[in-house]
């Protein structure tokens, strides 16, 4: 399983954790205006909220940032068709208002995989000097590179007998946000709650006007 794949399966653990108590609650359903909330009995941890309107979708609550997504009318239509296969951060973050940037942050692990994988790749068909592994783990990548600005200038100023990283400026080492992930797999699965519910109309939870200040709150969430 690659480091990428690890991850993804991480947060999706973790979501099913963070819900395995949640329940929905309908709070307005007609045609293309939705409003569903799912939270677990007299708790506010890792609540949120699906809200559809012509257009859009919003997903909100205790998730980190709020998102917006926009693409078809029916947006429930656009994730059911999508999500067949699980999440699509990738595409899914073009259709929020900031573009994928928004949801995306510089990632220490992600910038240590790229140098290790292009060192392997230069060693494997150009050849390079001895001991350049070595000074690379002593110069670079035993340092602190929690700053992307600082990690940067360290690859950029890194040589060893000639060699040297190109174009390091190119690189990217942004990766999704964690929030944005959980946030992603909480629409598919509140998707799939309501459509089961749907499906079994007298187990359609009736709308309730239960507020969260009821609940004692609980610190912590997707953030």
């Amino acid at each position: 399983m690659s480091t990428m794949d690890a991850r993804e399966a991480e947060i999706a653990e973790r979501f099913r954790r963070d819900t395995a108590q949640h329940k929905m609650t309908v709070l307005h359903d007609d045609g293309l205006y939705r409003h569903l909330r799912f939270m677990a009995p007299c708790t506010s941890e890792y609540w949120f909220d699906l809200i559809t309107w012509p257009g859009r979708l919003a997903v909100c609550g205790d998730v980190g940032d709020d998102y917006v997504f926009s693409r078809l009318p029916d947006m429930f239509e656009f994730f059911r068709a999508d999500s067949r296969w699980g999440i699509n951060p990738h595409y899914w973050s073009e259709k929020l208002g900031g573009g994928r940037r928004s949801v995306k942050e510089y990632s220490e692990e992600l910038l240590r995989q790229r140098v290790v994988a292009q060192f392997v790749e230069d060693a494997r068909w150009d050849g390079v000097p001895a001991g350049t592994g070595k000074h690379l783990r002593r110069w670079v990548l035993d340092d602190d590179l929690s700053d992307e600005h600082t990690a940067r200038n360290l690859l950029e100023d890194f040589t060893y007998q000639g060699y040297e990283f190109s174009d390091v400026w190119e690189w990217d080492f942004h990766d999704y946000e964690l929030a944005f992930l959980w946030a992603c797999h909480a629409i598919v699965w509140g998707i799939a709650q309501y459509d089961a519910a749907k499906q079994e109309p007298a187990a359609l939870p009736p709308k309730d006007s239960t507020r969260l200040s009821e609940c004692s709150p609980v610190s912590g969430g997707a953030r």
